[in-house]
């Protein structure tokens, strides 16, 4: 009896005392039928370096998830043959919490890289839009005006970037 007792309070002190990694939870459906897109190639790099981290493949139904991804910002990159390769970029991942991700891919507004630039011409004032749960960190850089934080339910079609002056997403 001792002994299961001391083997469960260890399993339970384990828990505690090492920090979840965090998680991604997604659907690929297809941006053109809206259909979920079973079999979809899925890899999760590293932002800074492009290291791969982690491989998979949607499922039958276009569900696809990324288990115990150190803290850190990813992208995901998706392929599959007929279509062009996709990256959806600066993924925030943190300790103990799940990503949400609905991917259109291919995208039905194409997959054309938005560029640094306001839509009005201008290319001051412009921070980039950052997503997923915020770190304390994030907050902080938030509050100092140098990211615009986007939300925690993500999609691939969703704006890349802020303009501070005309306060606009694009």
């Amino acid at each position: 009896m001792k002994t299961q007792y001391l083997l469960a309070m260890l399993l339970i002190l384990g828990q505690i005392g090492f920090p979840q990694n965090g998680k991604i939870k997604g659907i690929a459906r297809n941006g053109v039928t809206f259909e979920n897109s079973p079999f979809v190639n899925i890899s999760l790099t590293k932002n800074i370096d492009k290291k791969i981290i982690q491989f998979t493949n949607s499922d039958t139904v276009g569900n696809f998830e990324f288990q115990n991804i150190p803290q850190g910002v990813y992208d995901l990159n998706f392929s599959f043959i007929g279509y062009s390769n996709y990256t959806y970029k600066n993924i925030a991942i943190h300790k103990d919490s799940t990503t949400y991700l609905l991917i259109q891919f291919p995208c039905p507004n194409g997959t054309k890289s938005v560029k640094k630039k306001c839509p009005f011409g201008h290319r001051d004032n412009i921070i980039p839009i950052i997503y997923g749960l915020p770190s304390e960190k994030s907050l902080k850089k938030a509050e100092q005006g140098k990211i615009e934080l986007g939300g925690c339910i993500v999609t691939e079609c969703d704006p890349k970037w802020y303009c501070k002056t005309h306060r606009i997403k694009y």
